[in-house]
């Protein structure tokens, strides 16, 4: 009896009628509120600004369901749950608090187009389950100043990966990734940077190994380590990178010291031209 009672709750549930909305005006997202669908649209000339509280948005086994921003406008989650968030046009969705994250496995749940920006700051958290994705496309950016981003991140054409601080695992295929601090933690291998890819890592204090993290066999197959590499941002912001190509042989990938450096490095070149004589310009 027990068996068709759930039966019974879940056929309901899965005809029940899908629940969509659209912002074309500032609004809010709070808790109670459910929706499979949301859009968010400018009306010219005036920005569309969304914040979100609380509530859910988009189906965790409906891979087309979710948060759609468009336009310039911006969405700001603190609070409740988005399965599933693709951004396009001028728009802005800033993550401080609440989860972005999807459940089904092998999708892009996470997506940012055109010249969209995710900002995530500390208290955010994007995630997804075995073998989701978050892809950025066009010239699409991804700032990450804090915070969690727990699923498989990858950025193609002209996209950039900003990350100022909190967590990230395992880069994929990008073209251009500036790192000022935080943990970047691959998973199983060590990073693969494709000849048109780019790393700036900005700092001090670097130091390389490749034998960061010992990995025991998996399926089957031996042994192997994992590179590690340490420093500081300009702020003082630890630095790790696990799977990171050596930088030494690897001329995409740029350590870049910290300006103080640089003008030391600086004062000492002009310490040596102020040494050495100026010839006589008659001789």
């Amino acid at each position: 009896m027990a068996y068709i009672a759930i039966g019974v709750v879940l056929c309901a549930s899965a005809t029940q009628a899908a629940i969509e909305k659209v912002f074309t005006s500032d609004g809010i997202i709070q808790t109670g509120d459910i929706y499979d669908k949301v859009e968010v649209r400018d009306t010219k000339p005036l920005r569309t600004t969304v914040n979100m509280t609380g509530g859910r948005v988009g189906n965790p086994w409906d891979p087309q369901s979710g948060m759609f921003t468009y336009d310039s406008s911006r969405v700001n989650l603190s609070g409740g749950s988005v399965y599933c968030l693709h951004t396009y046009n001028l728009s802005e969705v800033n993550i401080s608090g609440g989860l972005v994250s999807f459940v089904s496995f092998g999708d892009t749940t996470i997506s940012a187009h055109d010249s969209s920006t995710i900002n995530l700051y500390e208290g955010g958290f994007i995630d997804g389950g075995s073998g989701s994705f978050f892809r950025l496309h066009d010239s699409s950016t991804l700032n990450v100043y804090g915070g969690q981003v727990g699923l498989f991140l990858s950025g193609d054409d002209s996209s950039v990966i900003n990350i100022h601080d909190g967590w990230v695992f395992d880069i994929g295929l990008f073209k251009m990734v500036n790192v000022y601090g935080g943990l970047i933690d691959t998973f199983l291998n060590n990073d693969y940077v494709p000849e048109v890819a780019t790393i700036n890592i900005y700092g001090y204090g670097f130091e390389y190994t490749p034998h960061g993290r010992w990995m025991p066999p998996w399926n089957g197959g031996d042994a192997w380590w994992i590179s590690k590499l340490t420093g500081y941002g300009f702020d003082g912001t630890p630095i790790t990178w696990f799977g990171l190509p050596d930088p030494a042989t690897n001329p995409n990938i740029n350590l870049i010291p910290e300006p103080a450096t640089l003008l030391l490095l600086g004062l000492g070149g002009l310490g040596l031209l102020w040494k050495i004589p100026l010839r006589d310009s008659a001789a």
